[in-house]
């Protein structure tokens, strides 16, 4: 019971930065994390500045994700950083690029995306109130649980899997990017 009430108040928190503005975009102080957070909002949509790397381009065009990555909705990506992908065992994107993979691979793509813009800041408000953990929910439906790292968040999956998040949040015109460093789910 005590749990779900923490996960109540957790999404509570979410939402209501989540209404801060028309865009979902939340002025905020400077986070307790390494990651920091830009006042102007960028002319770049997610899928541009994803694109910029080549594999998640190429994943993202064979998901057929591009037009929601480009569109008003605001998200959250947790975009594996290219040593992640690196790790993957040889010929993994390659395969999951494949029209017969398409629905493990928007599975895969979904499991890293959060609705709504989350920046650092409000992660380590939630993690704070939620007594050193928090939960989000991904585009997948799937619950993942946040929580301190050092000085910056780790995101785990149910079942263990998870990734810390690295580097600066980049935003963009319909959300932000947060540098992953794994593939949540990676058992492919």
């Amino acid at each position: 019971m005590r749990a779900l009430i923490g996960i109540a108040g957790v999404t509570l928190l979410l939402a209501a930065c989540g209404q801060a503005s028309d865009t979902n975009n939340v002025a905020v102080a400077e986070p307790e994390s390494n990651l920091s957070t830009s006042a102007a909002v960028p002319g770049e949509d997610l899928a541009a500045l994803l694109g910029s790397e080549p594999r998640l381009r190429s994943l993202i065009e064979a998901a057929g994700m591009r037009p929601v990555l480009s569109g008003k909705e605001p998200y959250t990506i947790l975009a594996p950083s290219a040593a992640a992908l690196d790790a993957l065992p040889a010929g993994t994107l390659e395969r999951l690029a494949t029209p017969e993979q398409k629905a493990e691979l928007t599975a895969l793509l979904r499991a890293h995306i959060l609705p709504g813009t989350i920046l650092s800041a409000d992660l380590a408000r939630a993690v704070e109130s939620g007594g050193g953990k928090a939960t989000v929910a991904t585009m997948a439906g799937e619950p993942l649980t946040v929580t301190r790292d050092g000085d910056a968040f780790r995101i785990a999956r149910q079942g263990g899997s998870g990734a810390r998040i690295s580097g600066t949040e980049q935003p963009a015109r319909n959300g932000v990017v947060h540098q992953i460093d794994a593939v949540l789910g990676s058992s492919t």
